[in-house]
């Protein structure tokens, strides 16, 4: 079996959680039985590729490629250069002959990359992250008020986008339902996820189940780490303060600003023991509301608080040993926070919001879950925790680690069996133009 791996991002160059999943994913299945060839191919800007091509390799690596697709629409996702994307696409197809292609994001890609690959006989299997089919709003179902978004239809839509209407909200759905359709097999790492995706129209039974798969240097420092055994040790009261970890983006949806108002409202007993360390940069947010806000609430805390910059994923299962509790305070329906397995890996227990797929991550002999969104109940579970002054159960987090470890054997094996149903499936390609072409190209939409 020949696959091609499809991201939107070079995790080296834009390490977001989808990039490093569809990266971990084809770093197993190069060692694989049974597929003689994988490559990765990640979108990137012409910048990063170095020559005039539309596609290179990186640091000279022949089985990960940069791509630089044409510009895309940010409404619909479709291509302002659709030409050109399937020249990519057959370029591609020719250099790589793959039997299936993985797509992990079409949001810099395309819309049309799913049937473009189809057409030439490639069976398509897709990756769903987050929610960029069914919200115009960043894909996180968060109203443009702030809010949380429970159900999805062109005329709420609408309403979030006054200017832009149901009319126009309708027709977007049509077309991306419609390309949708060239997807033999979804894939999503929640049940949560799923059930958005099977509410908005995409039949249940056509979507399977599977965590992302861990960084092989993740789970190197993992083994490095327990075999060491010198992660931090669970401080007595006359010792150093509880060390709780923020590891994130610093953006409007990953709750820092939550975070930090809950730490500005503990009680004075609680304040003097506890230390919170924030890993992140905010590179998109400076000079927004919410860059002002977050320092505002910074110089509230900055006598227990502690800016630790950006990291490198190498390093982030280091990072975390120095800490008691990670906390993912996240805003929005998350999907599958690589954050919680990276924490997982590290063999620490875990404070997190209630919601979306982060829910489904957590375990409850170990971890806890807050009511997200709510400065006031994470403050509560912080005071909790500290003056219980109950050490976690180092054994049990341990175990869960190699659990971990060890269950992305079983993940592996069932995105083959997709990969196996996908290739069963009868094909339906058609002569690509022809009138009875159920996969023509829908026409654009202009904003």
């Amino acid at each position: 079996m020949r696959i091609l791996v499809l991201a939107h991002g070079h995790p080296d160059l834009n390490p977001g959680g989808g990039e490093r999943a569809a990266y971990a994913l084809f770093q197993r299945l190069k060692q694989s039985p049974g597929v003689t060839k994988a490559v990765f191919a990640a979108y990137a800007r012409h910048e990063a590729i170095g020559h005039d091509a539309s596609f290179g390799s990186f640091r000279a690596r022949p089985d990960e490629i940069l791509v630089a697709a044409p510009p895309v629409d940010g409404f619909t996702f479709q291509s302002f250069g659709y030409d050109a994307l399937e020249r990519l696409v057959n370029d591609l197809v020719q250099s790589v002959r793959p039997d299936v292609v993985h797509i992990h994001h079409f949001i810099f890609w395309g819309i049309e990359i799913f049937e473009l690959f189809r057409r030439v006989g490639v069976r398509v299997v897709f990756t769903l992250h987050e929610f960029a089919a069914i919200c115009a709003q960043y894909g996180q179902m968060v109203k443009t008020d702030g809010q949380l978004c429970h159900v999805s239809s062109p005329g709420e839509c609408g309403l979030c986008y006054p200017a832009i209407g149901a009319g126009k909200f309708f027709v977007r759905d049509t077309i991306l339902k419609s390309l949708f359709e060239s997807v033999d097999q979804f894939v999503a790492p929640s049940h949560f996820l799923r059930e958005r995706y099977v509410a908005w129209g995409i039949p249940k039974e056509r979507i399977t189940v599977i965590e992302n798969l861990l960084d092989a240097s993740a789970v190197a420092r993992s083994y490095a780490l327990s075999a060491r055994k010198q992660g931090r040790a669970h401080p007595t009261p006359s010792e150093a303060r509880l060390v709780f970890g923020f590891f994130a983006q610093i953006n409007p949806f990953k709750g820092l600003d939550i975070l930090l108002e809950a730490t500005s409202s503990l009680p004075e007993d609680v304040r003097r023991q506890v230390m919170i360390r924030i890993h992140g940069e905010n590179r998109h947010y400076r000079n927004t509301e919410f860059d002002r806000r977050t320092q505002e609430l910074l110089a509230q805390v900055k006598d227990v608080t502690c800016l630790m910059g950006g990291y490198r994923g190498e390093d982030v299962i280091d990072l975390m040993a120095t800490c008691d509790w990670i906390v993912v305070p996240s805003i929005w329906w998350e999907n599958s926070p690589i954050v919680i397995q990276e924490a997982r890996l590290a063999a620490r227990p875990l404070l997190v919001s209630n919601i979306g797929g982060m829910a489904e991550k957590v375990n409850p002999t170990v971890d806890r879950l807050f009511p997200a969104r709510s400065a006031g109940a994470l403050a509560s579970a912080i005071s909790d925790i500290v003056r219980a002054m109950a050490p976690p159960n180092r054994k049990r987090l341990a175990g869960l680690a190699r659990s971990r470890i060890q269950a992305d054997e079983a993940y592996l094996v069932r995105h083959r069996t997709v990969y196996d149903a996908a290739l069963a499936e009868p094909s339906s390609i058609k002569t690509p133009g022809s009138p009875s072409d159920s996969r023509a190209r829908p026409q654009s939409v202009v904003r």
